[in-house]
């Protein structure tokens, strides 16, 4: 295997779409345009290829639990399926692996339904009630409300009965967030209707009812959408600075990284000029990106030599039965089964002499590494290398975490390759590699890494744009100092 081919896939975080069903008349999102026994066969090829790839399988879910969750599905067939229900179908199967890499691409859904009218409003689980989110600006007024009802069913039924097509990394819950960005695309899923009666409660605890005017999907995708920079950094005084890495993925493109890392560079010489004693890194929504990108950062972090990965594994023994499937083959190569060692299922690397090969080398930390308090702030949408990252910084007692439970932790199973499936063109992300971080002290947990202190978002910050966790570490900072 090329490991140089698979960096590309490492850890890239899941915008999920699905592909296009060329091989059909576009269909209508509710039309049963796909045959019966066309579909029995793909969905039995979709469950051959996951068995015969997946490196984390079987990590939250026993092949038992899997194959009979396989053979109900299957057995529901019993017409022609809408894409509709046919995304229904393998999404439940691939979300029941419960790896945030593994999912059904939403690409074709989305399509048709961009001029369909949806519910116009993420949501967002605080506690154990979930509140109105993000919408566009004429709905301002009820971002930050808690819901209690969609047309007449109460709001924890409704999740409920999303939650099985969702894909979320082993127990982890505080991702549900994240996914709930896009809750007008799931609802839509849930239930095909446009009339949206809910029950909330007002800012003055009453329970009121209203009815929300259903929205065009891709006008509540426009509305919702933000620009943010990568990477910004602030001093809010001499003694306290803010990093904000809001996604390593610009690590991936070589001229970007070069100038991520240069504002890094900058940015470290001034906190070592100023003796800045605090630095608040927040990694709150990164869900990876360039593990490149992100050893650069922790080098910065520590104060001695650390090695990045432990090993790059592969499930499979050749590539010969299934490489026709991949969306882009070329990208996949043979593994050499005499460079690897058999551990935990897996043919892993987990050495090489290629300097091109770094994360299996001793890294180096900067000269300049920071020697300040380091406060970090985390929540479910930080995944894939941002897990890495923080199982790094936890095995080196680097930093204090705030905030909620990650998805990722110390491995992650790659993202970046799609599947086409022979029938219905549907694309599935299916990862075909591990990477485990080399460390030996960390201790997993299936909820993913848990924070220090647990501080939860308030209502308020849905419907103000405040930002109540950031404000909590800033005060506990100034307040120790």
């Amino acid at each position: 295997m090329n490991l140089k081919v698979l960096s590309a896939f490492l850890l890239c975080s899941m915008n999920v779409a699905f592909g296009q069903n060329a091989g059909l008349k576009t269909p209508g999102l509710l039309d049963r345009s796909l045959k019966k026994d066309s579909v029995i066969a793909e969905f039995s090829e979709l469950y051959h290829l996951t068995n015969t790839i997946h490196p984390g399988q079987f990590m939250f879910c026993s092949k038992e639990e899997f194959d009979k969750t396989y053979n109900a599905l299957k057995n529901t067939i019993k017409t022609d399926l809408s894409p509709v229900e046919y995304y229904k179908l393998t999404a439940t199967l691939m979300a029941k692996i419960k790896d945030g890499h593994t999912a059904v691409d939403r690409g074709q859904i989305i399509g048709l339904l961009n001029d369909r009218l949806v519910f116009p409003f993420s949501i967002y689980k605080i506690g154990d009630a979930y509140y109105l989110d993000k919408s566009s600006r004429e709905n301002k007024e009820y971002a930050g409300l808690r819901i209690l009802r969609i047309n007449g069913e109460d709001i924890h039924v409704v999740v409920n009965g999303m939650k099985p097509y969702i894909h979320l990394e082993g127990r982890n819950e505080t991702g549900l967030n994240t996914r709930f960005s896009n809750f007008p695309f799931y609802y839509f899923i849930y239930d095909q209707t446009e009339k949206f009666e809910i029950e909330y409660v007002d800012r003055n605890k009453h329970k009121r009812s209203a009815t929300l005017r259903g929205m065009p999907f891709k006008t509540y995708t426009h509305s919702i959408s933000e620009k943010t920079a990568p990477l910004t950094t602030a001093f809010r005084t001499n003694d306290l600075a803010v990093l904000k890495f809001h996604s390593f993925e610009n690590g991936y493109d070589e001229t970007e990284r070069k100038i991520a890392e240069e504002q890094l560079d900058r940015f470290f010489i001034q906190l070592d000029s100023l003796k800045t004693k605090n630095l608040i890194i927040d990694l709150r929504d990164n869900s990876g990106g360039s593990a490149e990108l992100a050893n650069y950062l922790f080098s910065y972090l520590t104060g001695g030599p650390y090695y990045y990965f432990d090993y790059a594994g592969a499930k499979y023994k050749s590539v010969q039965e299934w490489k026709h499937y991949a969306q882009y083959p070329d990208n996949i190569e043979e593994i050499d089964l005499t460079e690897t060692t058999f551990r935990d299922g897996l043919h892993c690397y987990t050495e090489t002499d290629s300097a091109d090969y770094w994360w299996f080398e001793q890294q180096q930390n900067k000269a300049n590494f920071y020697k300040g308090k380091i406060s970090v702030l985390i929540n479910g949408g930080c995944f894939s290398t941002t897990g890495h990252l923080l199982a790094l910084m936890r095995e080196y007692k680097i930093g204090k975490f705030y905030g909620e439970y990650t998805q990722g932790s110390n491995y992650s199973n790659a993202g970046g390759q799609a599947f086409v499936l022979p029938y219905s063109k549907t694309l599935v992300w299916i990862p075909i590699s591990q990477y485990k971080m080399r460390t030996p002290h960390f201790l997993p947990d299936p909820k993913g890494i848990k924070p220090d202190i647990e501080i939860q978002v308030k209502p308020d910050d849905l419907g103000t744009g405040s930002d109540s966790q950031m404000d909590f570490v800033v005060n506990l900072v100034q307040t120790q100092q």
